[in-house]
This record gives structure tokens, C-alpha cells and sequence, in this order.
């Protein structure tokens, strides 16, 4: 989990749902990649990233 250039968080969508507390769902959106067309860059919008190993 990132918020603008900054990295806030590493873990699951449940953890960081629950951590957070924001609906998994939401936290979802943010992965994807039509999410991360819509933020501007270098704003301060959160975005997620995938990791698989």
C-alpha cells in the first residue's frame, strides 16, 4: 500500500482491510489498474500493488 510516492503498509487485502478499516472490496479497486490510470501523478491518492511470488 502506497499513498502518493510513500509506502504506508505491506500484507493481504483482509489484513489491511481490517487494519485500516476499509471494506476489501475497496481495497481491491486500488489494485487495479484502471485505479491507477485515474490517479495523478505524484498525487496523494492510496494505491495497492500486487505482489506474487
Amino acid at each position: 500500500m502506497y499513498k502518493g510516492d510513500t509506502f504506508v503498509d505491506l500484507g493481504t487485502a483482509d489484513y489491511l482491510a481490517e487494519k485500516y478499516h476499509k471494506k476489501k472490496e475497496s481495497l481491491l479497486y486500488l489494485a487495479r489498474p484502471v485505479a491507477h490510470r485515474k490517479a495523478k501523478p505524484g498525487g496523494t491518492r492510496v494505491l495497492l500493488y500486487r505482489i506474487e511470488d
